[in-house]
C-alpha cells in the first residue's frame, strides 16, 4: 500500500470516528458566539443544546427578568400607584431610565413596561421598593424565588441588573426564570408589546413611548421571527451583551439563551436565529403514550413505573417514538436520561422526570423540596424544569486527543518518508552525473 494511500486511510478513520463522537450535539448552521448559551424546550425539559449553560456569569439587564416573576407574583392588581421616591432614581449616571422624578406617581403596569420593554433602571427600583420595601429587601425575595425555581446558580444584588460584586446568573437558571413567566399572560402581553404609551403623570405633563428592543418581534427586522413570542436583552461593560427569547411552535415552547457576547452588539441576534433555526425547523413534537412509557420502563429495568398519562418531545424530523429508549438509572436530579437510536448512533434529547413515568417520589427529593425556600406570594406556581442533558461520556474527550495524536504521528512519519525519498533521489542524481562525467572523460581519452 502506499504512503498516499494509508494517509487517506487513517484520516478516513479519524473523520468516521469524530463524525460519531460529534453527532450527539444538534447541527448548527452557523457558530454560537457567545460564551454561554443554552436551547431548552419548556414542556419537555429537554436542554438541546448547552455552552456553559451553568457557568455563573453578570447578567445585565437579563435580571429584570426574576424582578418582574416576583412582582407578577405578588401584585394581582397592576394598577395600583405608588410614588417614586428618591432612592429609586438614585442609578448610574448614563444607565437606561426614563427620567422619573422624586414624587412622581406611577402604576406598576407602567412601571412594568418600563421595565421590560424600555430596560429603565430607575422603573425596576421603583417595583423592587414597593414590593420588597426597600431594593435590599426585595433582592432578597428575588434570591428566594430563585433559590425555590431550582436556581443554583444565580444570586441578585439588585433588580435591575447594574454590575454588582456577587451579582450573577447561569444560562440555564435564565430559562428556569424564563418558563416560569410564560405562564402567565401579563407578562406575555407586556413583554410581547411592540409599542407601549406611558400617560402622562403628576410630574411629566407628556406622554411617554416605549418601542420593543426584542428584534425578532419586529417585523421590519432582520431577525424577525413570527414564532418569537417574548423575551429581555441586556448590556453592560462586565456582563457584555445578553439576550434571553422565547418562541412557540406546534405546542412546544423553545427558550434560547445568549450571555457575555462581546465585540458586536447583533452577535446575541444571531445567536437568537441559529438555535431557533434549528428549535424550528429542524425538530418536531413526538408524544408518547402512557401504554410505550411503560414499556421503555420495562425495557429499562425501572421498576414500579406506572405512567398514566403521554409525554411529548422535540426529536429530529425523521424520527420517532419507536427508536426510543430510557436509562435505567436516574441521573444526580432524579431524571431518567432518554436516548434516540439514530443512524449515526445513540443520541441524548433529554430525560423524563420519575412523575412522568408514574413513580414514586423519593424521600432524599421530598426532604430537598421541604428544606427548600417557599415563595408564599399569590399566583406562584413551580416553573417547568429546563434538565440538562446527559453528559457525552468519556469516549469522546478520548477520542480527539487520540485523533490529534494519530494525525500528528502521520504527519512525522510522511515528512520522514518524504525527506528519504527527497534524499535517495538526490544520490541517484548525483551518481548519474558522476557516470556521465566518467563516461565523458573516457571517451575522450580514447579519442
Amino acid at each position: 500500500m502506499s504512503i498516499r494511500r494509508l494517509a487517506l486511510l487513517i484520516l478516513a478513520v479519524l473523520l468516521l470516528v469524530s463524525g460519531s463522537a460529534m453527532a450527539l450535539t444538534p447541527t448548527l448552521q452557523e457558530e454560537i458566539y457567545a460564551p454561554e448559551a443554552l436551547l431548552c424546550c419548556v414542556e419537555s425539559g429537554q436542554a438541546l443544546y448547552e455552552k456553559e449553560a451553568d457557568k455563573p456569569v453578570p447578567p445585565a439587564s437579563v435580571t429584570k427578568l426574576m424582578t418582574a416573576l416576583v412582582v407578577l407574583e405578588h401584585e394581582a392588581d397592576l394598577s395600583q400607584t405608588t410614588t417614586v421616591s428618591d432612592t429609586a432614581v438614585d442609578i448610574e449616571r448614563d444607565s437606561t431610565n426614563i427620567a422619573l422624578v422624586p414624587g412622581e406617581e406611577v402604576t406598576l403596569e407602567d412601571m412594568l413596561y418600563a421595565t421590560l420593554m424600555q430596560s429603565a433602571n430607575d422603573a425596576a427600583n421603583v417595583l423592587a421598593e414597593y414590593v420588597g420595601g426597600t431594593q435590599a429587601g426585595f433582592a432578597q425575595m428575588m434570591n428566594a424565588r430563585a433559590a425555590a425555581l431550582g436556581c443554583t446558580g444565580s444570586h441578585f444584588e439588585n433588580a435591575h441588573g447594574l454590575d454588582a460584586p456577587g451579582h450573577v446568573m447561569t444560562a440555564r437558571d435564565v430559562a428556569r426564570i424564563l418558563a416560569a413567566l410564560l405562564d402567565d399572560p401579563r407578562f406575555l402581553e407586556i413583554a410581547g408589546a411592540l409599542v407601549y404609551t406611558m400617560p402622562a403623570t403628576n410630574m411629566q405633563p407628556e406622554a411617554r413611548t416605549f418601542y420593543t428592543k426584542q428584534r425578532m418581534l419586529r417585523q421590519n427586522s432582520k431577525f424577525y421571527n413570527e414564532y418569537a413570542i417574548a423575551g429581555k436583552n441586556g448590556y453592560t461593560t462586565g456582563a457584555q451583551h445578553t439576550q434571553c427569547l422565547a418562541a412557540r411552535r406546534d405546542g412546544l415552547t423553545f427558550i434560547a439563551v445568549s450571555m457575555g457576547s462581546s465585540g458586536n452588539m447583533y452577535y446575541p441576534w444571531r445567536d437568537m436565529r441559529t438555535l431557533f433555526a434549528y428549535a424550528l425547523d429542524d425538530l418536531h413534537p413526538v408524544t408518547i403514550g402512557a401504554g410505550q412509557l411503560r414499556q421503555m420502563a420495562d425495557a429499562a429495568g425501572i421498576a414500579g413505573a406506572d405512567p398514566q398519562e403521554e409525554v411529548t418531545l422535540a426529536l429530529p424530523l425523521d424520527a420517532d417514538a419507536g427508536a426510543l429508549s430510557l436509562a435505567g438509572v436516574p441521573d444526580e436530579a432524579g431524571a431518567y436520561p432518554v436516548s434516540l437510536d439514530t443512524e449515526d448512533g445513540i443520541q441524548a434529547v433529554g430525560t423524563l422526570s420519575a412523575a412522568a413515568l408514574g413513580l414514586a417520589a423519593r424521600e432524599t427529593a421530598a426532604e430537598d423540596t421541604a428544606a427548600a425556600p417557599q415563595d408564599t406570594g399569590p399566583a406562584a406556581s413551580p416553573a417547568p424544569s429546563v434538565a440538562s442533558a446527559p453528559a457525552f461520556g468519556w469516549l469522546k474527550w478520548l477520542l480527539i486527543p487520540l485523533g490529534l495524536l494519530a494525525l500528528f504521528v502521520l504527519w512525522f512519519v510522511l515528512t520522514c518518508v518524504y525527506r528519504a525519498r527527497k534524499a535517495r533521489r538526490s544520490r541517484e542524481r548525483i551518481a548519474r552525473l558522476r557516470r556521465a562525467s566518467q563516461e565523458r572523460d573516457r571517451r575522450e581519452r580514447q579519442g
